[in-house]
């Protein structure tokens, strides 16, 4: 069951930007709005405008209790307002000029609203999967979507304009993704700094957008490889956060220093441009997948409101990478670096831009320590409390001997000098958590649980966690 979600979600992903991909690419959507009259500005530009527009509404939408018992009509709203598409401009072409064009173009902005109402159902799919999960959909989605516009879209007449929404909502259906607002909720956290997180979404999609729309300019030599490159770093970055044994939120982000350091060496000092291309796409990877794990972490701990953030967090995303877009299209002046060319320097200032965005978010704000109550006491564990003791959890003395517990136990694990990582996932033991919701609370991949469990059975020479509990009881 969890393998059908895993890969059902990243084929309704791959469909999706497939979709939207081959919208302009194969579907030829600026020549068939031109022949029914069409005059006005970039239908791109009208495109991805009520697309960020359309997660705007519905982050705001989601905030409503009202709107959250209609929510799992979304999907299916998204599926008829992208099958409009196809539908009215079928229907343009049996019209006059005037509302031809009024037709069709009124088909992109209903498609442009309805994909965005489908991904960002997905989104709220995988704020309720594990982090490993994640990943994997993460790297699984790209190469999916390559595959799709390569093998189903054909010039002129393209499938995936009516199979992509019709599939993409059955796999919706399938893996639960249409209530998914309705699965366990996993205990908030107050206090984080959302600000930090939609400020470091903005800067470094802009950033990543910005070198993106140079990458054609830039790294021309490696034209024919640009899809797979891509592509194969995204699978990469996503199999380092799955396998690698200390790879979690706090220090995922320091996996994209040596590759942007070793692009920017290659940029400057290298006359070959496609050892650069690889990096410059590896450490962006790293970063896009860290990104992405933070907007998740954050929707996975907002209770009902979770698609709020989801949405939200997209909208952000979208502006970021459509503004660094078109502001390519305004760039002038002469060369920033004496001789390079005008690319060149943009491309080497967007690497600088991104050091410095590397800098500044250092992953800190990611912690689980709340300010209030007692010291150490995680918003993970509260989830978790409640039930042993057979109180309501409103009563003051449960919570005194809880906390009185919780540390005396801190107390003795720091006997056996664990790290502050290796206390968390202990504490957690002792309450009974199984794995999965150890790496869902804490926000780390299966291996790093298991890592950081060799280490804990070491240090406190216990075996397995039932020795581990009456050494600490």
């Amino acid at each position: 069951m969890r393998a059908a979600k895993i890969l059902g979600t990243a084929v309704g992903l791959g469909l999706l930007f497939a979709w939207m991909e081959s919208l302009f690419l194969y579907y030829g959507l600026p020549v068939r709005l031109a022949a029914r009259g069409y005059a006005g500005g970039n239908p791109v530009f009208l495109f991805l405008a009520i697309h960020c527009s359309a997660y705007l509404v519905m982050g705001l939408l989601s905030m409503s209790p009202f709107f959250g018992r209609y929510s799992h009509a979304v999907p299916f709203a998204g599926c008829l307002f992208m099958l409009s598409l196809p539908g009215l401009l079928f229907l343009s072409e049996f019209v006059s000029s005037p509302f031809a064009a009024s037709l069709a173009l009124a088909g992109v902005l209903l498609a442009a609203a309805g994909v965005a109402m489908l991904i960002g159902r997905w989104g709220v799919l995988l704020s309720t999967l594990v982090p490993d999960d994640v990943a994997v959909v993460y790297g699984l989605s790209p190469i999916l979507s390559l595959l799709i516009i390569r093998f189903f879209s054909l010039p002129g007449v393209s499938t995936l304009a009516v199979g992509a929404p019709l599939l993409t909502l059955a796999l919706l259906w399938g893996t639960g993704g249409v209530r998914a607002e309705e699965t366990e909720q996993l205990a908030p956290l107050p206090g984080f700094p959302i600000w930090r997180l939609a400020v470091f979404l903005f800067c470094f999609h802009a950033a990543n957008g910005f070198l993106i729309s140079l990458v054609p300019i830039v790294f021309a030599r490696t034209e024919p490889l640009t899809d797979w490159i891509r592509v194969f770093s995204s699978l990469g970055a996503a199999l380092v956060f799955r396998l690698y044994p200390r790879s979690d939120l706090r220090n995922f982000y320091r996996g994209a220093f040596p590759f942007i350091a070793a692009a920017l060496f290659f940029l400057t000092f290298s006359p070959y441009r496609t050892p650069a291309r690889v990096f410059l796409e590896g450490g962006l990877s790293f970063l896009d997948l860290y990104a992405w794990l933070l907007l998740i972490y954050f929707a996975s701990r907002t209770g009902l409101r979770r698609g709020a953030v989801i949405n939200l967090g997209i909208s952000i995303i979208v502006l970021a990478g459509t503004v660094s877009h078109f502001s390519i299209l305004f760039r002038t002046g002469a060369s920033l670096f004496p001789g390079q060319s005008n690319h060149m320097s943009f491309a080497l200032l967007g690497i600088f831009l991104l050091l410095i965005l590397l800098s500044l978010w250092d992953g800190r704000e990611v912690t689980f320590t709340t300010g209030g109550g007692a010291p150490g006491k995680t918003c993970e564990e509260e989830g978790f409390a409640g039930g042993d003791d057979g109180g309501d959890g409103g009563d003051a003395d449960p919570e005194v001997k809880e906390k009185e517990e919780e540390m005396g136990r801190r107390m003795k694990l720091m006997e056996f000098n664990l790290t502050r990582q290796e206390t968390e996932i202990a504490l957690l033991l002792l309450k009974g958590a199984k794995d999965l919701n150890i790496c869902s609370l804490l926000y780390i991949s299966q291996n790093t649980l298991k890592y950081h469990l060799r280490n804990i059975y070491r240090k406190t020479g216990s075996s397995n966690r039932r020795e581990l509990k009456n050494i600490l009881d």
